[in-house]
Parts: structure tokens; C-alpha cells; sequence
């Protein structure tokens, strides 16, 4: 099926790696090879899913040309300021960090989808987050901007959707 408007083919069923933060290498070599050699195609995982990246790189970056693979950026990752600190910090300079440090662990030049990570648009009004993607896309590092959501309340769904679509 075609990923909304990104022109990416992909499979059904994707592949979420939060949970490989809870598994060995060995474990992880084998699902995350399972995963591509079951014919799936959409990888997602992010900075705040503990060694997933890592493992990502590790296990299945010699397979890069078989998947698509998404992240996320904003995360506190590694822990800036100790256990009081914020999850997520919405800074132009910490999103390019954010990537910068994906690429690194995931062992790639480039995500096909790099996500604003369950950001209120107000958290990302006042700050450079966006412009800093759109540049970082334009350096060819990202391919497609999109945005995660979570939650169950009716304003982390469509209502928080709509300012981004403005």
C-alpha cells in the first residue's frame, strides 16, 4: 500500500521495534531478520526505544535496501539533566542531534520518515523544530516529515492534528 502522500510502497503490516528493548542480540538478530525475510518492509523505532536503533544497525543495516525505516526526534536521548528532566526537548539544535546520533546507531545515511514525537504544535510554535527538519529533509538525511502521536483523549488525535495541517 502507498504510505499517504510519500510514494513508499509498503507493506500491511510493519514491524514497531519498540519491544526489542526487551530482548538480547541474539534475539534481536533473529526477529529483525525474520521480520525482512517474512516480506515486511516498514520499520519503525525511535531514539527513546532504549537499544532498538542500535540493534536495528547492528542486525539488518547490511539489509538497508529491503526497508523502509522510520524514528522519531525530540527525545531526551541520551538523558540530558538528570531524572527531573523532560522527555523530550523541542530545539532545532536537539532535533539535529536527534538525527544526527539515529543515523549513527541505525547505521544509514538516511530515514525515509523522521517523526516529531508526540509534540503539542504549541510545544513547537515558538521554537526552530520545523524549519531545522525542513533543512535537515533538504540535506537529504530525511526523506519524508511526519508526526506521532499517542494517547486516547480526543485532543491527541484529530484536534492535535489540525494546527499541524494549518
Amino acid at each position: 500500500r502507498t504510505f499517504g502522500n510519500t510514494g513508499m510502497n509498503v507493506t500491511t503490516l510493519g514491524y514497531g521495534a519498540m519491544e526489542l528493548r526487551h530482548v538480547d542480540g541474539p534475539q534481536a538478530e533473529r526477529l529483525l531478520n525474520g521480520v525482512l525475510d517474512a516480506g515486511i518492509n516498514f520499520i519503525d523505532t525511535s531514539p527513546d526505544y532504549g537499544p532498538s536503533e542500535d540493534m536495528i544497525g547492528d542486525y539488518i543495516a547490511n539489509r538497508r535496501d529491503e526497508y523502509f525505516l522510520a524514528t522519531k526526534c525530540g527525545c531526551n536521548v541520551p538523558k540530558q539533566g538528570g531524572d527531573a528532566a523532560p522527555g523530550h526537548i523541542w530545539t532545532g539544535a536537539h532535533v539535529r542531534h536527534n538525527i544526527e546520533h539515529s543515523l549513527k546507531r541505525l547505521k544509514t545515511d538516511y530515514v525515509d520518515v523522521w517523526q516529531v514525537h508526540s509534540a503539542d504544535p504549541d510545544e513547537l510554535s515558538a521554537s526552530d523544530v520545523l524549519e531545522t527538519m525542513l533543512q535537515i529533509k533538504a540535506e537529504g538525511k530525511v526523506r519524508h516529515i511526519a508526526i506521532s502521536m499517542k494517547g486516547a483523549t480526543p485532543r491527541h488525535g484529530y484536534e492535535q492534528l489540525r494546527p499541524y495541517l494549518d
